[in-house]
């Protein structure tokens, strides 16, 4: 099924996924094959639209999140699109993942870095350059204004973004920004 179609099935959360979604993935150009880990896993739009690229993906979030974003039914989104035979899910921290140094292409985070407490924001995005390969990169997705109006209609309490470059302490990356549609997009790679 391809992103059109998909969109019509999961609506509007998976459209904004999908939009900035590919203005990331251009820019990162991935190789088909790649080996993609997805910290928050939600409602799982951002896991399925990387399994709708060919991606091989990975996504979790804390056993104990008892958020309303955690624990939702993203199996049933996946079979819905078609891609839940490319997703695994796998509970976990992300300032302790379980995963070998270098095992990922990308790293993403969509939407997920200002719901992290501040306290082990750092530790989250060092543990995220430990799991990624040489060439690859983490990638912060955050709330512009126009979305954080829209969430806030549901949930009113919902937490401003997160600026991850904030976090960013003694690590040897390259940033860089991409405005996207409704999200703030950073990249951050690791310098040679």
């Amino acid at each position: 099924m391809d992103t059109k179609a998909i969109s019509e099935v999961l609506g509007e959360r998976f459209d904004v996924a999908a939009g900035d979604g590919s203005r990331a993935l251009k820019e990162l150009g991935l190789p088909a094959d790649a080996a993609t880990l997805d910290v928050g896993t939600g409602s799982g739009n951002f896991a399925i639209y990387l399994a709708s690229q060919g991606y091989r993906v990975i996504t979790g979030e804390p056993s104990t999140d008892t958020s309303q974003y955690a624990g939702r039914d993203w199996a049933l989104n996946a079979e819905k699109a078609g891609v839940l035979d490319r997703i695994r899910f796998e509970a976990f921290d992300a300032s302790k993942l379980p995963f070998e140094a270098g095992a990922f292409d990308a790293v993403f985070f969509f939407g997920v870095l200002h719901h992290i407490d501040e306290g082990v924001r750092s530790e989250v995005f060092r543990e995220a350059l430990r799991v990624l390969k040489e060439n690859g990169a983490v990638v912060f997705f955050e709330p512009r204004t126009e979305m954080l109006e829209r969430v806030r209609v549901d949930d009113p309490g919902h937490p401003p973004a997160a600026n991850p470059s904030n976090y960013l302490h003694d690590q040897n990356v390259r940033e860089q920004r991409i405005e996207g549609a409704l999200m703030d997009i950073f990249l951050y790679r690791k310098s040679a």
